[in-house]
């Protein structure tokens, strides 16, 4: 086990890699979705917004973007570093 990610309110739903590996994006009943370092389990930037859970988190293919799939009907595009 390289690193734990602890931060979450409630469940995790999702969770997959950057394209590069080095940053990890989550989603959770919590009704947020976070990035954090791949490496140390850090905290990177938390993406709230949704109304309901978020079901699903994945970036783009270069990285530079995430997205999100909420139970609250919607998507949103979020850029990868700051939210």
């Amino acid at each position: 086990q390289l690193a734990q990610l602890k931060g979450h309110q409630e469940q995790v739903y999702n969770a997959s890699f950057s394209p590069d590996g080095k940053n990890i994006v989550t989603a959770s009943f919590d009704k947020t979705a976070r990035v954090w370092d791949s490496t140390t389990g850090k905290q990177l930037v938390q993406l709230k917004g949704h109304q309901d859970w978020v079901i699903n988190a994945s970036f783009s293919p270069d990285g530079k973007q995430i997205v999100t799939a909420s139970a609250d009907k919607t998507a949103r595009v979020w850029d990868s570093t700051t939210g």
